[in-house]
């Protein structure tokens, strides 16, 4: 969408994406936060696994349970990024609604 420029309010010519795309964008992310939410159960995860490996050494099972917590490390990056990517398009619809007269 692009908005012509306004000489009296010192406003440059911008190209904006339209709100109906941009919310699309932030329908995706919140689905991907909400399935990785979901998959992230990370205390279910240990607790199923420490019942399950407990009768044998833990020499054995420390490493896989090492595995699941670098795991969840990167989810948990990965949610924060997602976090964040939707911060930016709630701006950015922000603005657009804003320069298109609907606020």
């Amino acid at each position: 969408m692009f908005v012509s420029a306004n000489v009296y309010e010192g406003m440059p010519a911008r190209l904006y994406r339209s709100p109906c795309e941009i919310r699309r964008d932030m329908t995706r992310i919140s689905k991907q936060i909400k399935e990785a939410d979901e998959m992230l159960s990370i205390r279910n995860i240990l607790v199923e696994m420490i019942s399950e490996c407990s009768e044998g050494e833990p020499s054995k099972w420390i490493p896989e349970l090492e595995e699941i917590v670098c795991e969840a490390r990167q989810s948990l990056e990965r949610l924060n990024r997602l976090s964040v990517a939707l911060d930016s398009l709630s701006t950015e619809l922000s603005e657009t609604l804003c320069a298109v007269g609907r606020i």
